[in-house]
């Protein structure tokens, strides 16, 4: 499929229902209003506060401004100038330049507004983000970086021999008065939004007040280099870039299913110089989530990827939490060889803290980040463990233990059976608390546990064409079947042999290992050293099965075999104590000492 081709989704019956439920129009977007794109409320992003005394008055000045039906533009154009005057920069002609190319968009007067806090870094971009909806930040994929962030990514930046800085999304310019050392003649930045690239105009025209010059920020599409500056090389390209935005070709159809990041970050390493660096920040869901595949193998075979630092904290209204990495581009770098990289190891800083800052009593900035934060060194072969290349930031003790175990797995799960619990469209229609006549148990995820099922909390009257999902009838009322948590930080299977029902929060696997029995099978997935095993390779709190399918298993004896057996039996009477005993079978079988894998 060539990149400007239109994606339409193939989709089954039973999602073509599920999309009528939900009020989707088909393409993917959800129609309803649980959908955040769609959303109109505001959320006030407490994260780029520079101290958090100002969030009540920054909230009724942004009421004051909407009781009046000002516009955004009138308010952030008014509140520029006023900061342009009191820096005493408004009559100075580079700045009026500067304020007569925005006057298409703006008005000419400004408003007469209340005063503000002066104590904020980025005031201009802090009011903008307090107007916007929460569903046209999700839309446009709008989160502004907070300070500690911004200057974490730019510190130590070298620019006395004249190198250049590039920000391709560079909102109200967080990363730009972050800075320290560059010049004006060195700043590039470009973004799509006429308002933010106002506001990072004037941040700019603020922040060298002994300069003269006009701010080489522009307004454009980078994407599709509408507008874009041409030939530009940079030494330094560092941007918080979109994230979920859809990514349209010139004649507004969509152009891929992959992040708008990615295009991004590609786009601009290609415009570094040799040897100049990237930094980007990012969702988590890069490091191990299979859809970003592409763009980790894009990482790993074409830049010299030079450190990871996952932070603390999340953007306001956004779940999702974050980290940036940072590759260096080398021309002479032979292309297409896997493990070529200039470093083999990655440093890695963990829970780099962003909490919310104070303003001392002097007005100066003072920020919160620790100063105690300790790198670690991550070799790349951790992330070639997985068919998905999943950033596994393991130490290299773990690295080792984790070889270890598969070194000895002979056979997979690829051949067994999987099925999904029931998706009834409506749990409160069909599940009942109490079982009445023709009804029978139905499970769920939390009733399930190591080995053993917990009591039933469900009844249902089991009708296949009065559901949404289904699996085969064969799946559910097989003699012997596994069960699992689909949402979990753990390994947690259960033995069914009951022939029952299981809602979506539990999935279904009949395994097909040789000279294995299923409970042999469920003695290894509930042990100690596959729980240490997915948790080092996948990481995820969901329990996918195309990650299960990686899992090894080793040849072992028939007696090994039955003995495993029988003490699953054990635990299956309740004798508990024969879980350990299980453990250190499987330790056994995989060479790995119990001290070892309990260190994860």
């Amino acid at each position: 499929m060539k990149e400007n081709d239109i994606i339409r989704p193939v989709i089954s019956e039973a999602t073509s229902r599920n999309w009528k439920r939900l009020h989707s129009n088909g393409s993917g977007r959800l129609m309803s209003r649980a959908n955040k794109r769609l959303s109109t409320k505001t959320i006030v992003p407490i994260e780029y506060f520079s101290n958090k005394e100002n969030v009540a008055d920054i909230q009724q000045f942004v009421s004051y401004c909407k009781e009046r039906n000002y516009s955004v533009e009138e308010v952030i154009y008014s509140v520029g100038v006023r900061l342009l005057k009191e820096a005493e920069l408004l009559e100075k002609e580079h700045v009026a330049a500067t304020l007569r190319a925005l006057t298409p968009l703006m008005p000419l007067t400004p408003l007469r507004l209340p005063p503000l806090p002066s104590d904020e870094f980025d005031l201009l971009g802090l009011l903008y983000q307090c107007f916007l909806l929460e569903g046209e930040k999700n839309r446009k994929g709008s989160y502004y970086t907070p300070y500690d962030v911004a200057r974490n990514m730019t510190k130590h930046l070298d620019f006395y021999n004249g190198q250049t800085f590039f920000d391709p999304c560079c909102g109200s310019g967080a990363f730009i008065l972050a800075l320290e050392g560059a010049k004006p003649s060195q700043i590039f930045a470009c973004d799509n939004d006429p308002i933010a690239v106002m506001i990072a105009k004037i941040n700019l025209l603020l922040k060298f007040p002994e300069e003269e010059f006009e701010p080489q920020i522009y307004c454009c599409d980078y994407l599709n280099a509408i507008n874009a500056p041409k030939a530009l090389k940079a030494s330094y390209i560092i941007s918080n870039p979109p994230w979920g935005a859809a990514i349209f070709d010139e004649k507004g159809n969509p152009i891929s299913t992959r992040e708008s990041f990615s295009f991004f970050f590609e786009k601009a390493f290609n415009q570094l110089v040799d040897g100049g660096t990237i930094r980007f920040l990012l969702p988590e869901s890069v490091m191990n989530v299979k859809t970003h595949k592409k763009f980790r193998q894009f990482l790993l075979e074409i830049t010299d990827i030079q450190s990871i630092t996952l932070y603390d904290g999340a953007f306001s209204g956004v779940q999702t939490k974050y980290f940036d990495i940072q590759c260096a581009r080398h021309f002479d770098r032979p292309q297409g060889v896997e493990k070529s990289q200039v470093n083999n190891d990655v440093i890695v800083v963990r829970d780099f803290s962003t909490t919310l800052r104070f303003a001392r009593n002097d007005g100066k900035k003072s920020s919160s980040a620790r100063n105690d934060v300790k790198n670690s060194l991550v070799s790349k072969d951790a992330f070639y463990l997985t068919k998905n290349l999943n950033f596994n930031l393991l130490s290299n003790s773990d690295l080792e233990k984790v070889k270890k175990i598969l070194s000895k797995g002979k056979y997979t799960l690829k051949e067994s059976i999987w099925g999904l619990g029931i998706v009834t469209g409506d749990n409160k229609k069909h599940l009942k608390l109490k079982q009445g006549r023709g009804m029978e148990p139905i499970y769920t995820g939390k009733e399930i546990e190591a080995y053993t099922l917990k009591q039933p909390r469900y009844f249902v009257k089991y009708k296949r064409a009065d559901y949404q999902q289904v699996a085969k009838d064969e799946i559910y009322r097989t003699d012997e079947k596994l069960v699992y948590k689909f949402i979990s930080k753990n390994l947690v299977f259960a033995y069914d042999g009951s022939g029952s029902l299981f809602l979506n929060s539990a999935n279904i696997l009949i395994p097909r290992i040789p000279g294995m029995s299923i409970k042999t099978v469920l003695a290894f997935l509930n042990s100690e050293t596959f729980k240490f095993l997915y948790k080092s390779l996948f990481g995820e709190i969901k329990i996918l099965k195309g990650n299960l399918m990686e899992l090894p298993f080793p040849e072992i004896s028939e007696e090994t075999d039955k003995r495993l057996t029988q003490l699953v039996d054990e635990v299956l009477k309740g004798n508990k104590e024969a879980m350990e005993v299980i453990d250190n079978e499987v330790d056994a079988l995989f060479n790995v000492i119990s001290t070892e894998r309990n260190e994860v």
